[in-house]
């Protein structure tokens, strides 16, 4: 699982939502280095339940910004970030109900954490480049 490294392609120059992507890819990076590392599924639940609080913040602050912006795709930024959430927590759902299965075999918890990790690896990088780079003019007008 390799850690994603924070590049300019990742940077929008609006310095409140960069630093709140560098939170979020701090935490993803968190949870890859303990899956790599072979953590307890319980760090790895925990890791994965502070990255979707935080996402959740972020979102709302995100949101309010681009309405501040007047940002014209602002509803379905919403969907997006909507579907993300929904996707994530559905994952961390089926991470506390396998950390609750005392009996569950390792490959189970294994393939979930690879499952995570993939999904994580994706999402974060994706969203930013597809669904956040376009509403950076619109924001740049607010400085």
């Amino acid at each position: 699982m390799t850690v994603i490294e924070w590049t300019n392609e990742l940077k929008l120059g609006v310095p409140a939502m960069d630093a709140e992507h560098h939170q979020l890819l701090r935490l993803t990076n968190d949870f890859l280095a303990a899956a790599k590392e072979h953590a307890p599924f319980s760090r790895l639940t925990r890791i994965m339940g502070e990255l979707i609080a935080r996402t959740r913040i972020h979102f709302q602050a995100e949101e309010t910004l681009l309405d501040h912006a007047g940002y014209p795709g602002l509803a379905g930024h919403r969907s997006a970030h909507a579907r993300l959430l929904v996707d994530a927590q559905r994952l961390y759902e089926r991470f506390t109900t396998l950390e609750a299965d005392a009996g569950a075999d390792e490959g189970a918890s294994r393939d979930l954490t690879l499952e995570a990790a993939r999904f994580l690896q994706r999402w974060l990088v994706d969203h930013i480049i597809a669904e956040d780079r376009p509403y950076r003019p619109y924001v740049m007008k607010l400085t």
